[in-house]
């Protein structure tokens, strides 16, 4: 048999503490992507690291599939 559940007093809602968490410090990436060819770069913060990995998919894919000459290279490096 299932144990029955006590309901909360005023008290008891009035005894829990809530705590603000202060904000998140989050690191800045960069993303380096180069034109081999050309030695060419273009470097761009971004704050989210799944942005990041995104941009240098994107990157590879247009390398691979629409401009397979351009011998391009993409890094995310962190600051």
């Amino acid at each position: 048999m299932l144990p029955e559940k006590k309901r909360l007093s005023a008290a008891d809602i009035a005894a829990q503490a809530a705590l603000e968490l202060p904000d998140r410090q989050m690191m800045l990436v960069t993303i380096v992507v180069t034109n081999v060819l050309n030695n060419l770069s273009i470097d761009v913060d971004v704050k989210n690291n799944n942005v990041a990995v995104q941009v240098c998919a994107v990157v590879q894919a247009l390398n691979t599939i629409l401009l397979p000459g351009a011998d391009l290279d993409c890094q995310v490096l962190q600051k």
